[in-house]
């Protein structure tokens, strides 16, 4: 562990109280739309630390009610917002420190941005400090901004710089650290079962969704192939697989069915049942995984495993994954931790055939044990937390080095 002198290390994020990765929004919170706030176990474990300080620089643009105004009148609103915000998500507002003027941002700070909010990159001049990207769910939209703000350290779930071909168009320029920032599983994912009381099959989860603007790289808008040729094969597969995978566009596809009944049935289902996989989230996906000795959870296709692997495996699944380095990454080792397969649907029956082998079924348990223990171990929050900050710390470091 890194040590850092008290009251010596100060994390700057832009605009906090709009940024759904690390609170319940405002927003979020007057519709009562659920959300995933899949970084606040990082800004919790921030706001643990004596030795640091949490700040949130509220920009010009600062109002997440309505990023896009730029009416003066409704954005002094905006502190207020981070008040109202901070205290609905449990935050005493003493605890962050509110940053009014970019002047107010000190050099030895570690400015935090997400390229996913395009207002947060709303600066009159740089700060001259180290600047760190977030790129979950990243895109394209951003890469010309951050690459005049020059950009110092990117994270996320996979090193995409190996692995990404939108990564290797838009963003060929960024010479700087890339962070693997884990992904980390709810602590209600463990297990449950017994693994002899387990079906001996994999369960095949993850929904399909689609993205236009990375059809021009990859040739379809398809977001994670791999879970769609399963569920495209499921017959084919059952002897192996129960497929589970749900098609984000499913409801919208019996609306526009051209059979009348389907498309009566499409339009009542979306006027009484609002939003979509209905189905999909009317199971609880930790009894579904506890059912099961082996789970896949198809990557995605701009180069990032999917968010269930380590559900999956802390629910003490065996999980079966592409062979392809996104687990190495993280220091898994086929065999071991984790069944490796080449993408192919005769490679995932041939894997699955070995391991429901009566005389296989002692190494199956043993590396879905492995593998439970592992990301139990270094995929919780506090684990995952205490690793990104010591590597941003360390990164800050050879940047001060080599800026002098």
């Amino acid at each position: 562990m890194i040590h850092i002198n008290k009251k010596n290390m100060r994390i700057v994020f832009v605009n906090l109280h709009g940024n759904e990765f690390l609170v319940k929004t405002l927003n979020k919170i007057i519709f009562k739309q659920s959300v995933a706030i899949k970084h606040k176990y990082f800004l919790d474990y921030l706001l643990s630390r004596e030795d640091v300080e949490v700040c949130s620089f509220i920009n010009r643009r600062g109002l997440s009610l309505s990023y896009s105004t730029q009416n003066p009148l409704l954005q002094s609103f905006r502190f207020i917002e981070h008040k109202i915000t901070m205290r609905k998500n449990g935050i005493d507002c003493k605890k962050i420190k509110v940053l009014k003027n970019e002047n107010d941002i000190q050099p030895n700070d570690i400015l935090i941005l997400y390229q996913f909010y395009k207002p947060q990159f709303e600066f009159v001049k740089r700060p001259q400090v180290m600047i760190a990207n977030s790129m979950i769910h990243f895109g394209t939209s951003q890469a010309q901004i951050m690459k005049e703000l020059d950009v110092n350290v990117m994270f996320n779930e996979s090193i995409l710089s190996n692995y990404s071909k939108i990564f290797d168009k838009y963003y060929n320029w960024f010479k700087g650290d890339f962070i693997l920032q884990p992904f980390v599983f709810a602590p209600r994912f463990k297990p449950i079962k017994s693994f002899n009381e387990r079906k001996n099959k994999a369960v095949s989860v993850g929904t399909v969704t689609y993205m236009q603007n990375i059809t021009e790289v990859y040739g379809d808008p398809c977001a994670q192939p791999a879970r769609k040729q399963i569920k495209d094969n499921a017959s084919v597969l059952e002897p192996w697989v129960d497929c589970f995978n749900s098609d984000y566009l499913e409801d919208d596809k019996k609306v526009n069915s051209s059979n009348p009944v389907t498309k009566i049935f499409g339009r009542l289902y979306a006027k009484f049942f609002t939003g979509h996989q209905k189905a999909y989230y009317s199971f609880d996906m930790v009894e579904k995984f506890n059912d099961y000795k082996m789970c896949v959870v198809g990557e995605e296709i701009m180069g990032i495993p999917g968010v269930g692997f380590v559900e999956g495996m802390a629910s003490g699944c065996a999980y079966i994954g592409q062979t392809v380095g996104y687990y190495e990454d993280y220091g898994m080792i086929e065999g071991v931790h984790y069944i490796g397969y080449d993408g192919s649907l005769e490679d995932l029956k041939k894997k699955i055939s070995y391991y429901q082998r009566p005389e296989h079924q002692e190494e199956l348990e043993k590396i879905a044990k492995t593998g439970c223990e592992f990301v139990r171990s270094n995929f919780n929050g506090p684990a995952s937390a205490e690793k990104l900050l010591n590597n941003l710390i360390e990164a800050q470091n050879r940047w001060k080095k080599n800026n002098g």
